[in-house]
């Protein structure tokens, strides 16, 4: 085909040999001014660029190259390629997602978990974590190894009791108590990040000194002698507290959880709190001193709790549907509701229960156990699974354990009682009752006689 040499019409080039299979669809113009062009069209120049026309037909833009050299023998393999590579990379990528989500998830959930002990460790710079029912190492002396065991558990304040075997009641247990007093004070002293405190006030500046708060107390109401003198004595000590009884060490004025079936009790003692008991209680509220109750029979305890003019303590305790072990005050739920109507506070020890080790799952399933029954003012700690500072981090995890909910388990129950006996302090009148001589009459063979 020629080309037609008129320059009314638009210049047509000699047909050349197609590409195969570029669509051809030809029509033939004859007087392009007959045709209205489009702006699309027009603004490449009016017309005056060259455009091709396939068979002497419809101008078109130029075609690619690359998008009509295709052979037909080479665009079926090139689409089976294709497939192939897609269904490569499919693969891949759910063995990527298969192996990569759960360790995104573990890497997240780590980097939470780190989150929340830096959480509690800022935390527990601004509150002590008060330990109750503290012990020393058994070597007597606080080691360096003894004082990094306290700092690693983020411990800043201890409640320390005193302890007198059951054996020495009404024979030298008083001087016992004593001597541990004594002993207590110079092994404080032996060390430089410890120091013995008697108020909340005194807590709070040794955590800020950066120093271990030590509470001091007497771990058994056998100790004190059935006497209210030797009581006001060792206040004077520096005790600031006093377990009514130890376990199964009644006292002739306070009975004692029994925990062995084949454990004998003695004739003519109470089997609850008597009057002069009631005394005791009402002089401890007198001087500023806890009351701890947790080691008491079950009645007993009911009667302090209702009795008790300021908040008690139970120490070293847990609930009795979650554990009930000798190694442990087993404490009844109708004992846990009424400590919202006394003020007092359970000190949960969370390590073990008997022989076997609490794990963090039980401990968390412990504490909101008591929260639920007694509530959150009324909750605090005495020991933990593994460490403290990782069973807060994961308490954290439930919202409603925020900044101020945590605040009050790790110690701020323990300095509001603390307070509250305190301001309590000299309000009550002071007692100088004697314990009527019948119920001591029986033991009475250490004591000189009354003239």
């Amino acid at each position: 085909m020629n080309s037609v040499p008129n320059r009314d019409f638009m210049e047509v080039h000699p047909l050349h040999q197609h590409q195969p299979h570029c669509k051809q669809q030809c029509f033939v113009f004859t007087e392009i001014a007959d045709i209205e062009l489009p702006a699309e069209i027009t603004k490449f120049g009016g017309g005056s660029e060259k455009l091709r026309c396939s068979n002497g037909g419809i101008p078109a833009y130029n075609c690619k190259k690359d998008s009509c050299s295709e052979s037909s023998a080479e665009r079926p393999g090139r689409s089976r390629g294709r497939k192939i590579i897609i269904g490569v990379c499919l693969v891949l990528v759910c063995i990527a997602m298969a192996g990569g989500i759960p360790l995104a998830l573990q890497l997240r959930a780590s980097s939470l978990l780190e989150a929340r002990l830096a959480f509690i460790r800022r935390l527990l710079t601004e509150s002590p974590l008060i330990e109750g029912s503290w012990k020393p190492p058994s070597d007597i002396k606080l080691n360096s190894s003894g004082m990094a065991e306290i700092r690693q558990n983020h411990i800043g304040a201890v409640l320390w009791p005193i302890t007198v075997n059951c054996g020495a009641q009404f024979l030298d247990a008083v001087q016992l108590a004593l001597e541990g007093i004594d002993q207590a004070k110079r092994i404080i002293a032996a060390t430089t990040s410890m120091h013995i405190v008697e108020s909340a006030d005194e807590m709070e500046q040794a955590h800020i000194r950066g120093e271990v708060a030590v509470l001091m107390g007497i771990g058994g109401g056998h100790a004190l002698g059935t006497s209210l003198a030797v009581l006001r004595s060792i206040y004077l000590l520096g005790a600031r507290f006093v377990s009514v009884t130890s376990l199964e060490c009644t006292t002739p004025w306070a009975a004692a959880a029994i925990r062995r079936r084949e454990y004998l009790v003695e004739e003519n003692v109470t089997n609850s709190l008597n009057d002069f008991g009631k005394t005791m209680l009402f002089e401890m509220n007198r001087l500023g001193m806890l009351v701890e109750i947790s080691q008491l029979s079950e009645s007993a305890m009911v009667i302090a709790l209702r009795t008790a003019k300021a908040p008690v303590l139970l120490m070293n305790a847990a609930p009795l549907s979650l554990c009930n072990s000798s190694n442990v005050a087993s404490i009844p739920d109708h004992v846990l509701s009424l400590l919202p109507e006394n003020g007092g506070v359970i000190l949960l020890n969370l390590e073990r229960c008997g022989e076997r080790q609490i794990s963090v799952r039980e401990a968390i399933l412990a504490i909101n156990y008591v929260r639920k029954v007694a509530g959150v003012d009324h909750i605090g700690l005495g020991g933990a699974p593994k460490s403290y500072a990782l069973l807060l981090a994961e308490l954290a995890r439930d919202r409603v354990w925020g900044n101020a909910a945590i605040k009050k388990l790790v110690g701020g129950n323990v300095m509001r009682i603390l307070r509250e006996i305190e301001a309590l302090k000299n309000r009550l009148p002071l007692y100088e009752e004697w314990i009527p001589h019948e119920a001591i009459e029986s033991n009475s063979y250490c004591r000189y006689p009354e003239t």
